[in-house]
């Protein structure tokens, strides 16, 4: 009983490849094509021993295709992200160095005694005398 099924299965697997072949092979009209992919899609059902033998294996591929997209889908999204957050870093460093410059423009001995100029301050004044005299000796 069991070879009576197999030989049937063989015979249905054997009957559904000779009819793609001949359509893959035929140039017929479009009505005589659509008919043999039916037939082929019939002999394909969802009933049929080699979808319940793999449909383990497509839900599988299936799952994988779904955490492949989605994981690349997130991967861009932290690209995107990473950019952004470089340019703003790029921004900010430039805007350091800008205020850096400023501020040591405005702070140079210079341009403070100027300015203690212009206010008519004299409790600052350029000293004449050097503060130390470092003197090297070798022994």
């Amino acid at each position: 009983m069991r070879e009576k099924k197999d030989n049937k299965h063989t015979n249905a697997v054997s009957k559904g490849k000779e009819r793609l072949f001949s359509l893959l092979n035929s140039n017929s009209e479009d009505e005589i094509a659509l008919k043999q992919w039916k037939s082929v899609i019939r002999q394909m059902s969802i009933d049929g021993q080699w979808f319940k033998r793999h449909i383990g294996l497509m839900l599988l591929i299936v799952a994988g295709i779904i955490v492949y997209i989605t994981c690349r889908y997130q991967a861009q999204q932290e690209i995107i992200l990473e950019e952004q957050l470089k340019l703003e870093l790029q921004d900010w460093k430039f805007k350091s160095l800008t205020r850096s410059s400023e501020l040591t423009l405005r702070t140079r001995q210079s341009q403070i005694e100027s300015a203690l100029k212009n206010f008519n301050d004299s409790t600052l004044k350029v000293s004449t005398v050097s503060p130390y005299t470092i003197t090297i000796t070798q022994e």
